[in-house]
């Protein structure tokens, strides 16, 4: 019997085994880059929640202090904080729920943080600057801990904490 196709264009092809062969070798190689990808995806969004949350809670954090600093007549219980501000209004710092509230003369609670951002514990504690021979100014202490919200990771609070001296005390 004659061959019609000369001896290169017949091996020049590749069997099904080998079609086979790299097809799964790439499906798996696929499947492998993509898990590492997605984990990738996943680890940069739960960083970039914690990122906000640090954010946002030192910017309430920054606000607070920046009242603080030119308040007198501070009372503080746990989460709690009342004082006159420089205007001679009353303002009351507090946790409702999960999130940090600012009132002023008993009027409604606004939000300071942001809804993504939940408060774990908030404390205000005041230190008197009176030692013998030394008057210093009165500080109050702010501890605040809190987590993103909606997103799992493994960090359980951001606890950041903070001492602001008042200077009208």
């Amino acid at each position: 019997m004659k061959n019609f196709f000369p001896k290169s264009i017949k091996n020049g092809g590749f069997t099904l085994v080998e079609l086979i062969v790299s097809a799964g070798v790439f499906a798996v190689v696929t499947t492998i880059a993509m898990g590492g990808f997605v984990s990738a995806l996943r680890t940069h969004r739960n960083a970039m929640a914690l990122m906000t949350a640090n954010s946002n809670t030192s910017a309430a954090i920054e606000q607070i202090a920046r009242e603080i600093r030119t308040g007198k007549s501070f009372t503080a219980s746990g989460p709690n904080l009342s004082f006159e501000n420089a205007d001679g209004n009353n303002v009351t710092y507090d946790l409702s729920g999960e999130i940090l509230v600012r009132s002023e003369n008993n009027g409604p609670a606004q939000k300071i943080t942001d809804e993504n951002v939940l408060v774990n514990y908030l404390s205000f504690r005041i230190m008197n600057g009176t030692l013998p021979l030394v008057n210093y100014p009165s500080r109050i202490v702010i501890n605040i801990g809190v987590v993103p919200k909606d997103i799992k990771t493994s960090v359980k609070n951001i606890d950041i904490q903070t001492s602001v001296s008042t200077r009208n005390e």
